[in-house]
Formats: structure tokens, C-alpha cells, sequence
């Protein structure tokens, strides 16, 4: 182990936590930088453990012990080539890792030597339920091998460090990290790999509760599982001269090695003992397939949704749910139907857009799983045998507390999972030990570091709450990626991510991250390229010109990005920016954005915010000329510029293009958008309307409204007032925010001078003019850009008449999309009048992007500006409002 000089160099790159999808990262990055023999850079690398065992992590290393096997089979639980590889390596050292095992175990150890000698033999290890600590020697020699390769090389410098991390601060772009009595650690990138959430105490708030006729583990995995298993042989030894109960809580994997380990004590065989679970469900991990019904078994609501046009993640969870019934009611347990119910929902979820998977990852996902649980037959092998002599039974319910009765015993307390109600167990527990879930992102007394990372915003809690939201390249903040358990609830590679602890998804997950770690460490794609940053003001009239000139010869004079629809958004202390990235001396990259002065009297210095105006913006390029690595270097340039400007925070709108891509702060899916595909037939378009917008177009026609759409010159001075006056009293009417009353002038000088790109719509009555839509026309799509409509005609359904006949008039002249925007929030009444038009059609989802470029002003700008901060602001995280310092403002 090396210790780290804290005045050296700053490192590269810092893993915080050394588990296995530590372990596989590094693994698949050093593969990386192996595979390149063009590089001679050399890089250093950080391992922080808090453990005394590096490379294994909690399953399958010391901590778990030498004789806990797999959940799985050993094919279901890797994926090749990994599979291949690791049988290989068995092969040649199954002598000394079963010598190891014989050493460690019991009875129960020699049964499965016994029972799998000729596999073992034979080298047939794709169905056995090996030793997990198998796998932790094989990956810790695997990763010693590479980093002494890489090292003799001169490739890596590879420092590991045992130590807790509790604070990390990211100041100039560099992150020091805190080290409880060590010196501080500088980085330049940092991975956050710490496994899962610590395990929620369920009484008295301490690991372990020693009284006269209790022992009371909260977490037997700690320090390890050998020092657990050592006080309860030590406690049962003790009071062999009566019977003792003992209360697993939990019916997971967890629980399954507990009793089992209980049982396979070496030279001792406890029969003064009587178990007990207590899980929600009440049930245990399925063990058993049953082919025949298995062969008969169809999900047949998951099936029937193959027909359905338009899927949500609910449909699809509920679906799901009803199939699990099913075969429950044919008592056809999880092993037979586990790969046909994950196959049928996972085709299903396929056809959903990014915001309905991100909601499947966080609010379905593990939940289904929990009803899905397989195990070994090797673990339930020792429940069978312990309900054969009556010293087994399982209670449905939930832990609520421990009464001490008159005799100095405890007896539980707990809700009864079928009657809703609280009761007492008829007899007396001795030792109880906690296999529940950890804990969650709401705890007050998640640990320190978890505490000053969300405190400090470097991580945001996802909707699962059990995981942190990151960006396409797995970060949290700039430059601090997630990798493990906490990536649980977002949508990686188009994927919904719900659980990170089966060893394939940690693999492939691995191989995303350490492919993005070397691309920014190594960026050889882009060698050959030279890029240069501006940042001009657009206040006078020579840049204002040459800006309108690139955005005609680049970007069809795309009406969001215009000046005239820009400057609308300038005031004294907000000014109006453009970012321009140069390749090769030409621009190939623009970004308008508001940089804005941000009122902080009790500061010395000045501070500013940036927010992209109104509509769809973000970066404007041409997806054929720019690749992900120049936008890599795109956005670390602005990161870079915002760090020297005192630029605290950035708010982006982007397109529905998806130039969020390489994005460098915290994306959020924020609103559904409509986008239909229009037919080249307007009969075939018709017959996709809903028919609620059918019978409105009728009642209109009934009503002899007309249609006018107007183009370029038709778009006189009159029209524009008309225009202006119908949507101005509509949004008074609706109550709206100031930021959508725009001027008659911003009107005026925004279609005066792109009138080859805005169209101008009207639906009249008795030739009054009653519903109007200005329509910006961007190549082949029509986007619905600002509307109104006359309140005293709402009868007369002249909104639906309009966008009707505005379809017919794009089908005439060829154009292929119409964009309607969303509502103010998914499903509302605005999103589902929209949605009639193309009920049938894909949404888009509409992205933004936040970030905090200095946490410490940040936090003090918004102590300052709102008493109450350190209470209010989580949940403002959760409904997205940013800037906190400006909520006031809103």
C-alpha cells in the first residue's frame, strides 16, 4: 500500500471505494490504455477503501467469508467472455480455493463438496453455485496483474489508500479529498463507487445489542461476517441449555446466508436452535422450476400490450404485476417464470421514450424484482430440513419494535402484513439480526459523506431515492462520475437502470464508464483538430451583424436563436452572450445564453448566472460535422470560461434534437413534448385524429368558421396587431408569467425580419378573427411557437379547427412534422389537447440542464437569500427549480 504525499502532483483520477464495480472499471479501463500502444502519457490513479481489503468489496471478499455461495448459478451469474475466461482460471486453481473453503466450513460446506464432486472433477462449473469468494480471488489477481503490467510500462501510477472519505470540495476544477486523519487528496476526476446504502438500523440505533438474553445484530456485515457469525456460535455455546429462537428479519439473499451459515458452523451442530423470518411477503426465494407448467405458463397481460400503440411505464409495471399474480394462483413460483416475465416486459420497454423508462427505473423496477427472487436449492435445502423437525416458520409482516416481558425475555412487535394490524409474537426471540434493505437518499443520518455531497448539490437523489441522477457520462457534478449500486434509477444507453448487483449489468455498466473515462483522459480521437472558444458580446452593431450572417449561412436563420428573439430577454444587469466554438478556425458550435448579475450585496465580489432564453435553444451545430468528443471539448471549454467569469450556476433549454449530448451538468427529463408525423394523404391524417378533435372540427365547420394562413408579405402591420391583441388577452386570461407577455415591437421586428421562416394562422368567424398560432417553419417541420384564442368562441372550437386546417395546409406543401409543445406538466389538460392531434405518435421529451459551477457560493447565495434553506431547498430539487437563489424571484 502506498501513502500518498499530499504535495505531489495532483492525481488523475480517484476511485472512492474499492468494491467490484471498482474493480471491473478499473479492469476495463487499464484494458484500455493496454490496447493503446500510440500513448505514452502516463496517468495516476487513487484507490480510497475504508476496509483493509481491496479489489472485492463486501460479497466476495474476507467480509463475506470463504464458504457464502452464489445467489445464482454461476452461468446466470456472469456474461461472456467473462464467463469463459473466469471457468478457465478455475480450472487451474480450484486446488488451493477448495482447501480454503474445506478450512472455513461445516457440515453444509462438505454436503455441496460432496454433492458437486464430479462437476468439480470433470471442470462442469457452469451450473454450480460456487464459493463467491472464488470470484474475489479471481478478480483480485486479475487487476494485480494488469496494474504491475501497466506499471513496469511506466503507463500508471497506481496508489492505494485505506482510509474514509467524508467531505470532497471541487474548487478551480480540482476536487480535494477529505480523508478522516489522513492528508487531503487532490483529483482531477473522481468515481464515486460506494456500493450500496448503508443497512437501516431497525432498533436502537446501534450495529450490535448484547443484553443478558438478547444479542441484537443491526448489521451483520460489519465489521464482517465472521465476527457476527463468531458471537452468535459464542451466544447459542453459551445458553446451550435451553432452547433459542432466532429472528432473521428479511427473506432476500441476505437472510438466505444467514441461515445458512448458522447451520454450517465448523464442528459444532446447534439443535438447540429454532428459526423464524419475518419478511413483508412472506415467502421465500423461489428454488424450483417446474417445466410442465412452466411450458404451459404465457404472460398474457404483457402479451396482449405487444397491440398497444401508446405504452406508459405504469401500463407496463401493472401489466407485469397481474402476470406475477397469475402464477401465483397456479402456484408457479419465480424460477419458472423469471426469464419469461423479464423477457416479455423487458421487449415492452423498448418502445418507451427516455422519461417513461426513468420512471420505470425508479418506481417499478425494483419492485417487481422483489417479487421475482430466486435462490439456490442449497439454501432452501437447510430451510426444508429445519421445517421437517419443526424449527422453521415464516411470519408476514414488518418489524415495529421489542417488548421486554416479565421473565427478562423479548418479544416482537409487528404489523401483520394480511390484517394491517400490530401484533405480538407468541414466543420469545434470543438473537435477531437485520437483513433489510439500507437505507434511503431521505434518512437524516445517512453518513457524512453522503450528507456533504447532497448539502453541497455535487449529487442529486433521483426519484428512486436510492440513487443518484447522472448525465450521459455517468457524473453527478463536472468531473464526478457514479458508478455501482447508486446509478439505480436512471436511463444509461437508452436502458433503465433499477438495481446494480448483478454481476452483467456492473459489467457492461464498467465497460460505459471506463470507455468514458479514457476518451476524456485520452482524447485521441480529436488530435488532429484544433479548437478555439469565444465569447461574444452581442451589444454592438457589428457583432450583432456577423452573428445574423453565421445563423443565415449555418443554421436556416433558425427563428429561436434569432437576435430579434434574443435580445427580448436583455436588461441592465442581464446581458446577452454568445458561446462560439471554433474547429480548425471554423465555427462550428453556437450557444446564445443570458448571462445574468446576480444581486449578492453581502459579497465583495461580482457573481453571474447564464440561462439559454425562452424556447428551443442549447448548442447549434451540425450533427455531420461535429462529433461527442468535440462536444466534450465544447462544454469543457465553457466550464472553463464560467470558472474565470464567476459564473455560479447554468440553466439550458435544450432542443428536441438531442444536443444535450456530452452535456456536462445534470440533465433532467422535464417535460413530455408533442411531435407529430404528418401523412402524405391529409384523409389518412384525419383517421388518426382522436375523434373528440374530429367532432370539435365538425362543430366548427357547423359553425362556418374559415381559415387563413399567412406567409411573408400577407404578414402585414394590421395582421401582426391582430395577432399580438388575440394572444396577449389570452394570456392574461390563463394568469400567465411576465416572461410570456412579450411586446407588439418584439413581435413587429422578429416577423419583419425572418418572414421566410414564420408563418402566421388565424380561424375567423363571420370574418373576426378568433384563434390565431404564429408557426416558426424550420426545414421540413412546423413548430407551434405562441397562440391564442378568443374566450367569448370557446363554443365554437376554433383552437382544433385551426390546427386542423394548419395540418391540411403542411400536408399540401410537403412538410413532414409539426411540433405542439407540452403542457405545463405531463398529462395535464393543455398536453392532452395537444396530444389528440397525434395520439399515435412518439413524444419527445423535452431536456434542461443544471449546473452548479461553485458550491460554495452557491450555498451561501441561497442561505442568504432564503432563511429557511437548509429545510426548504430538498424539496425544491425535487420540482426542478433552478437556481435556488432566485426562487424568490420567480
Amino acid at each position: 500500500m502506498t501513502k500518498v504525499d499530499s504535495t505531489k502532483e495532483i492525481t488523475d483520477l480517484t476511485f472512492i471505494g474499492s468494491g467490484i464495480s471498482t474493480s471491473f472499471s478499473i479492469l476495463n479501463f487499464l484494458k484500455l490504455i493496454n490496447n493503446d500502444e500510440t500513448n505514452g502519457k502516463k496517468i495516476s490513479i487513487n484507490i480510497i477503501e475504508k476496509y483493509h481489503e481491496f479489489n472485492l468489496g463486501l460479497p466476495y471478499g474476507e467480509r463475506s467469508g470463504y464458504s457464502t455461495l452464489l445467489i445464482t448459478s454461476l452461468r446466470n451469474f456472469l456474461i461472456e467472455p467473462e464467463l469463459g475466461l473466469f471457468i478457465a482460471w478455475l480450472n487451474s486453481n480450484k486446488n488451493w480455493l477448495l482447501q480454503e473453503l474445506k478450512n472455513e466450513g461445516g457440515t453444509l460446506t462438505q454436503d455441496w463438496l460432496t454433492n458437486n464432486h464430479d462437476d468439480i472433477k470433470h471442470n462442469r462449473w457452469e451450473d454450480l453455485f460456487i464459493p463467491r469468494r472464488f470470484f474475489g480471488c479471481y478478480m483480485d489477481q486479475l487487476i494485480k496483474a494488469k496494474t504491475e503490467k501497466l506499471r513496469k510500462t511506466n503507463k500508471i501510477e497506481l496508489n492505494k489508500i485505506n482510509g474514509k472519505v467524508i467531505d470532497i470540495e471541487r474548487v478551480n476544477g480540482v476536487y480535494t479529498i477529505k480523508i478522516e486523519n489522513k492528508d487531503d487528496i487532490k483529483s482531477k476526476k473522481v468515481v464515486l463507487s460506494v456500493g450500496s446504502l448503508p443497512t437501516n438500523y431497525l432498533w436502537k440505533n446501534k450495529r450490535i445489542i448484547e443484553q443478558d438474553n438478547l444479542l441484537f445484530l443491526n448489521n451483520p456485515y460489519k465489521p464482517e461476517l465472521k465476527v457476527s457469525l463468531d458471537k452468535i456460535q459464542n451466544f447459542i455455546g453459551v445458553n446451550t441449555n435451553k432452547t433459542l429462537n432466532i429472528l432473521i428479519i428479511g427473506a432476500n439473499a441476505s437472510a438466505l446466508e444467514l441461515i445458512y451459515k448458522i447451520n454450517d458452523f465448523k464442528d459444532k451442530n446447534f439443535n438447540n436452535t429454532n428459526f423464524t423470518f419475518l419478511s413483508t411477503q412472506g415467502r421465500i426465494p423461489d428454488t424450483t422450476i417446474n417445466f410442465e407448467k412452466q411450458q404451459q405458463f404465457k404472460p398474457v397481460h404483457l402479451e396482449a400490450l405487444k397491440t398497444c400503440n401508446k405504452l406508459t411505464a405504469q401500463i407496463i409495471a401493472e401489466a407485469t404485476f397481474k402476470d406475477l399474480d397469475l402464477a401465483d394462483d397456479i402456484n408457479l413460483g419465480p424460477a419458472s417464470t423469471v426469464e419469461i416475465i423479464s423477457k416479455a416486459f423487458g421487449v415492452l420497454l423498448n418502445s418507451l421514450n427516455e422519461k417513461e423508462l426513468e420512471i420505470f427505473a425508479c418506481e417499478y423496477g425494483n419492485a417487481i424484482g422483489k417479487r421475482q427472487r430466486c435462490a439456490g436449492q442449497h439454501y432452501t435445502n437447510v430451510i426444508d430440513k429445519l421445517e421437517r423437525e419443526n424449527r422453521f416458520e415464516h411470519i408476514a409482516g414488518r418489524f415495529s419494535d421489542l417488548e421486554k416481558d416479565n421473565n427478562g425475555d423479548y418479544l416482537l412487535t409487528y404489523l401483520d402484513t394480511k390484517s394491517g394490524k400490530t401484533l405480538t409474537a407468541k414466543k420469545a426471540y434470543h438473537i435477531i439480526i437485520n437483513c433489510v434493505g439500507g437505507k434511503n437518499l431521505k434518512h437524516d443520518d445517512l453518513p457524512i459523506l453522503y450528507k456533504n455531497l447532497l448539502q453541497k448539490k455535487y449529487c442529486v437523489p433521483n426519484q428512486s431515492n436510492i440513487g443518484f441522477h447522472v448525465n450521459n457520462a455517468l457524473e453527478s457534478s463536472k468531473n464526478l462520475h457514479v458508478m455501482g449500486p447508486m446509478l439505480a434509477g436512471n436511463v444509461i444507453e437508452n436502458r433503465a437502470v433499477w438495481h446494480v448487483e448483478h454481476c452483467g449489468r456492473i459489467i457492461w455498466l464498467s465497460k460505459v464508464l471506463s470507455k468514458i473515462l479514457y476518451n476524456d483522459i485520452y482524447p485521441v480521437e480529436n488530435l488532429n483538430k484544433e479548437y478555439d472558444f469565444l465569447s461574444v458580446k452581442l451589444n454592438s452593431t457589428e457583432e450583432i451583424e456577423s452573428y445574423k450572417t453565421l445563423l443565415k449561412n449555418n443554421w436556416n436563420n433558425n427563428v429561436y436563436y434569432s437576435y430579434d428573439h434574443l435580445k427580448y430577454f436583455v436588461s441592465e444587469t442581464d446581458t446577452l452572450k454568445c458561446f462560439q466554438f471554433k474547429i480548425n478556425g471554423e465555427v462550428k458550435i453556437i450557444m446564445p445564453v443570458i448571462l445574468r448579475k446576480i444581486d449578492s450585496k453581502d459579497s465583495q465580489e461580482e457573481y453571474y448566472d447564464t440561462i439559454t432564453p425562452y424556447g428551443y435553444n442549447g448548442p447549434l451545430y451540425d450533427g455531420k460535422q461535429v462529433n461527442s468528443i468535440d462536444l466534450q471539448a465544447f462544454w469543457k471549454a465553457i466550464d472553463s470560461w464560467y470558472e474565470k467569469k464567476n459564473v455560479v450556476t447554468e440553466f439550458i433549454r435544450f432542443s428536441l434534437n438531442r444536443n444535450y449530448i456530452s452535456y456536462s451538468g445534470l440533465l433532467i427529463s422535464t417535460l413530455l413534448n408533442v411531435k407529430g408525423t404528418l401523412e402524405s394523404d391529409f384523409d389518412l391524417q384525419w383517421e388518426k385524429f382522436l375523434p373528440k378533435v374530429r367532432n370539435n372540427y365538425r362543430k366548427a365547420v357547423t359553425n362556418n368558421l374559415t381559415f387563413k394562413i399567412l406567409q411573408e408579405q400577407e404578414i402585414t402591420q394590421e395582421e401582426i396587431k391582430t395577432f399580438y391583441n388575440i394572444y396577449t388577452d389570452t394570456m392574461k386570461r390563463n394568469n400567465a408569467k411576465e416572461l410570456y407577455f412579450f411586446s407588439l415591437q418584439y413581435f413587429k421586428e422578429l416577423i419583419s425580419n425572418h418572414r421566410s421562416e414564420i408563418l402566421m394562422a388565424f380561424s375567423y368567424f363571420d370574418g373576426l378573427p378568433i384563434s390565431a398560432e404564429l408557426i416558426i417553419k424550420n426545414k421540413d417541420t412546423l413548430f407551434a411557437f405562441l397562440g391564442g384564442t378568443d374566450a367569448n368562441y370557446f363554443s365554437h372550437r376554433p383552437n382544433d379547427f385551426l390546427r386542423v386546417e394548419i395540418i391540411r395546409w403542411a400536408i399540401k406543401n410537403k412538410l413532414k412534422h409539426y411540433v405542439l409543445g407540452g403542457g405545463l406538466s405531463d398529462g395535464d389538460g393543455l398536453y392532452k389537447s395537444k396530444k389528440a392531434f397525434f395520439p399515435k405518435d412518439d413524444d419527445i421529451v423535452f431536456y434542461t440542464g443544471r449546473k452548479i459551477n461553485n458550491y460554495q457560493v452557491y450555498e451561501n447565495l441561497c442561505k442568504n437569500k432564503h432563511e429557511d434553506y437548509n429545510n426548504s431547498h430538498k424539496d425544491e430539487v425535487k420540482k426542478y427549480f433552478f437556481p435556488f437563489y432566485r426562487f424568490m424571484n420567480r
